[in-house]
């Protein structure tokens, strides 16, 4: 099980390079600015978010569709507004410091690690793109999928979960810390930082019109008819006989 904890794992870092990623890209740049400051926390929030969002609805979202009656694809929308949401709070600075104020006074109710600054925020970012992530898994992800639809949610399939999100969640951080300091070696960028924030809040906007209309899904489809081999170099290994024996057992 050892084994197959560390393959969910790499599976995870290299999903990140898999078509159906690049239309969430934008928003894992616009993640790593808040305020008119770079803000060390938000990376963090985004990575705690989307952690417990992808680990959660990977293994619940069919028992919770099944309690609820509401279509899965109504998540995607909430996600969807979540970070337009969020866009338009980079887009409009008056906007922005009333939900900053917002979020102080909710801050108080949270653990110490929430209190700060861009944290909450960026955790709900995080939550928005663990709803978006999960049609980029690949066979071992889907094995687990497999189970949690017939509701057999053991330990072993959370830990392969857990190491799937975190090895997802390394990279997508290294981008966002990347992205701030390269804010902070190149002066011009920072003396501008509220015309970028503005850039980046009409990018996640674009972004999430585009995750409305479906165009993510066709742009995915797109990439694999042109290029049928590359998701098969990305995700064949995860069907190697070692790995299929180990999630048949």
């Amino acid at each position: 099980m050892v084994i197959l904890i560390a393959f969910a794992f790499l599976a995870g870092v290299i999903t990140v390079l898999s078509p159906c990623v690049l239309p969430i890209l934008p928003i894992i740049l616009s993640s790593s600015i808040a305020g008119r400051t770079v803000d060390r926390g938000r990376p963090i929030g985004v990575i705690a978010g989307f952690v417990t969002s992808f680990t959660f609805f990977t293994l619940f979202l069919a028992t919770l569709v099944r309690l609820s009656g509401i279509p899965s694809d109504s998540l995607r929308l909430i996600a969807v507004f979540i970070i337009g949401f969020f866009g338009i709070t980079l887009l409009i600075p008056q906007f922005q410091l009333i939900i900053e104020r917002l979020f102080s006074r909710l801050s108080r109710f949270f653990p110490a690690p929430t209190q700060r600054k861009g944290f909450i925020g960026g955790f709900g970012i995080g939550l928005s793109i663990g709803l978006l992530w999960t049609p980029c898994v690949g066979p071992i992800l889907a094995s687990v999928i497999s189970l949690a639809l017939v509701g057999e949610v053991t330990i072993y399939a959370f830990m392969i979960t857990l190491a799937y999100a975190i090895g997802t969640a390394l990279p997508m951080g290294m981008i966002m810390i990347g992205g701030q300091q390269l804010l902070k070696k190149v002066p011009w960028l920072l003396q501008h930082i509220e015309l970028i924030q503005r850039l980046f809040g009409v990018l996640m906007i674009l972004t999430a019109i585009a995750i409305y209309f479906s165009f993510d899904r066709v742009f995915q489809q797109y990439i694999l008819d042109t290029f049928p081999s590359y998701t098969d170099y990305l995700t064949g290994w995860e069907s190697h006989p070692v790995i299929d024996n180990l999630l048949r057992r």
